[in-house]
């Protein structure tokens, strides 16, 4: 059957085709009787409108927000997803559609919730975001599912809330791989260090996860059998992070690996540059220039690709789909983990 359109309901109806949309689209006062004409011949042909077309052709702005860490020189990872938000909402222009950017400093969890404020008095008709701190974003979601605002997650999700969709690497797999990896490089013996780069582990979700999945993979199938030493050192700064690793590597003369949870390998691999560490297998997180840099030195063995330009591009586009278009929206979009070398390097693209 030929698609019906607007025209074809008002030549049934013997009314004009701005009768028909005014109708449709519940816009000026239409006689009841003729209203209900025109329903009921759309209702029998199985009319669907051109969404399309009217977010093409609609005047009204649609305003969605993004909030994520400040993609500083310390934390440049957050460019990428940053960068895939500025494009789709570049291609989206065409339909009205504008993302407002809110930022946070990372790991303040106290910045976190200014930016939330401000996104929930913007009103916006969906958000993107990253959900860093459990606490915290849990009751970020709360707040917008009471305004009726959906939400995308990036990078990690909250399982026990309300999100529309999530595009992202699954990081409890991601520690797995991780595990899998260094697993392979050391003897059944060797002890293992579990670096993260944060403070209050517990309440920064995606490290969290990670590093779960990292230890869950020696307790449940791994050869090595030594030691698994995990240390928190909650700023990056180098002093901070040579008087952590210089006692815990006195105390564990053993550690033949170490596993970061987080991007900002580079630091690990210059304290083990510096120091002539060589024989440490170190794994972590992301292909950034700094860690790169390393990847190529042969201080950093691999890191672990998760495509955050895709997320953060992908999400918008969902959040447009669901709103302007009312599609349906697949609620999990997990993309593939890479694994790189410094030879797979030169081929990779996130």
């Amino acid at each position: 059957m030929a698609k019906i359109r607007i025209k074809d309901i008002a030549e049934q109806a013997g009314v004009s085709v701005g009768t028909v949309d005014r109708v449709l689209h519940n816009r000026g006062e239409v006689a009841e009787e003729t209203k209900t004409k025109i329903l009921e011949i759309a209702k029998k042909n199985n009319y669907q409108p051109n969404l399309i077309a009217r977010a093409l052709t609609s005047k009204k702005q649609c305003v969605f927000a993004s909030l994520l860490p400040t993609p500083t020189e310390e934390d440049i990872f957050w460019r990428r997803p940053l960068d895939g938000i500025s494009e789709a909402a570049e291609e989206l222009e065409q339909f009205q559609v504008v993302v407002k950017k809110y930022f946070f400093e990372h790991y303040n969890e106290q910045d976190f919730i200014v930016q939330t404020e401000a996104i929930l008095k913007l009103n916006p008709a969906g958000v993107v975001f990253s959900p860093i701190f459990t606490k915290e974003s849990l009751a970020f979601t709360k707040k917008l599912d009471k305004k009726g605002i959906p939400y995308v997650f990036i990078e990690s999700k909250l399982e026990n809330s309300n999100y529309l969709a999530y595009v992202g690497s699954d990081g409890y797999n991601g520690g797995r791989v991780a595990a899998n990896l260094i697993d392979f490089g050391i003897s059944k013996n060797a002890d293992v260090l579990v670096v993260n780069l944060a403070k209050n582990l517990e309440n920064v979700l995606h490290l969290n996860q990670r590093t779960q999945g990292f230890l869950s993979y020696f307790m449940d199938k791994g050869n090595n059998e030594g030691l698994k030493i995990s240390i928190e050192i909650p700023k990056s700064k180098s002093d901070l992070i040579k008087e952590k690793l210089n006692h815990v590597l006195k105390q564990n003369k053993n550690i033949k690996a170490i596993f970061t949870t987080g991007s900002k390998v580079y630091k690990i691999a210059r304290y083990l540059e510096t120091n002539q560490l060589n024989d440490i297998i170190l794994v972590g997180f992301d292909p950034i220039d700094q860690n790169i840099h390393y990847l190529n030195r042969g201080s950093i063995n691999f890191l672990i690709g998760q495509h955050p330009y895709q997320q953060g591009f992908k999400a918008v586009k969902k959040l447009f789909e669901h709103v302007l278009l009312q599609h349906k929206i697949s609620k999990d979009e997990y993309l593939p983990v890479d694994i790189i070398n410094c030879e797979s390097i030169k081929l990779y693209k996130a």
